[in-house]
């Protein structure tokens, strides 16, 4: 039997969410940067997704003890940002003129990206919950 028949999976997720946040974290830091970094928030993912990374892929491989809670607390952060992201993308759609029009959804702030951070973190923590790392995992 090989090392990977032994994987369940979800560490085979937790793996999928480092990755996927190391390609957000690259979309955010070059949109972020396009838009000058002119509000204080915009640093926030920047610096924070690489941690959401290096924990879904670290938890793949490591878990229990305090990983578990570093793991919860830096996912649940990870959510709030996500949340905030998309409350301040929909505003900046909202100021441009016009308001809320597909032109201005193509043009403005892409709020598609902050409901990936919400629902990559979300979803690592629902696995969490859900589906506990415990016995062979």
């Amino acid at each position: 039997m090989s090392l990977w028949e032994t994987w369940l999976p979800q560490r085979f997720f937790y793996l999928f969410i480092g990755a996927a946040y190391l390609l957000v974290w690259i979309q955010v830091v070059l949109f972020h940067w396009r838009g000058a970094f002119r509000h204080a928030a915009m640093w926030g993912p920047v610096l924070f997704a690489p941690f959401l990374s290096a924990m879904g892929i670290v938890f793949a491989f490591v878990h229990g003890g305090i990983v578990n809670w570093i793991f919860i607390i830096i996912y649940a952060i990870g959510t709030l940002s996500g949340m905030m992201g998309a409350v301040y993308h929909f505003k900046g759609v909202r100021h441009y003129i016009g308001g809320f029009t597909l032109r201005n959804f193509m043009v403005g702030p892409p709020v598609i990206l902050p409901l990936m951070f919400l629902s990559l973190s979300a979803g690592a923590l629902l696995m969490f919950f859900l589906w506990p790392p415990q016995g062979g995992f």
